[in-house]
């Protein structure tokens, strides 16, 4: 597209595209809640089990629950701050980004062609795993974290 030929977008068309991004991002709030109550059972049930059968593997098997659990709702997390990034950059209109793409890279600084084997991996890497910041947030490590704690004091016990 030639530098001229800069398409405008119209309030409503942007308004709209807004809508979609806020719908991904409150589906992902959602999967993030429903994790939670999906573990919420069973790791009760393997705490439970451990403590009456005096079975500390059981317990480590909670605590594993616990560790998958906490990896997929930090992934949610981790993606529903990419659509907060998408969001802002098309409420804001500072980015180039096609109308109605869900694609959050699109708000991302693109990789720079002079970045080092190192920094590209690094990159990639945040892109696909859940970061420091992710998993030391008021959502997760508090919750995961507790819940670890006591899988471990149960195995400690009961062993």
């Amino acid at each position: 597209m030639h530098p001229i030929d800069k398409v405008v977008i119209n309030g409503d068309d942007r308004r709209k595209h807004l809508d979609y991004i806020q719908a991904v991002v409150t589906r992902m709030s959602s999967a993030s809640s429903s994790a939670k109550g999906w573990l919420l059972p069973v790791v009760t049930a393997a705490y439970g089990y451990a403590l009456t059968k005096k079975q500390s593997p059981i317990a480590l098997l909670g605590i594993a629950a616990v560790l998958l659990f906490g990896f997929l709702d930090a992934n949610y997390l981790r993606q529903e701050k990419a659509y907060r990034r998408l969001y802002d950059a098309v409420a804001r209109g500072t980015r180039e980004i096609p109308l109605f793409s869900l694609d959050p890279s699109h708000a991302d600084d693109p990789i720079p062609p002079a970045a080092t084997r190192w920094q590209t991996v690094r990159l990639l890497f945040g892109r696909w795993f859940p970061n420091r910041n992710v998993w030391l947030s008021w959502s997760v490590a508090p919750f995961y974290g507790s819940l670890i704690i006591v899988g471990c004091f149960i195995a400690l016990l009961v062993d």
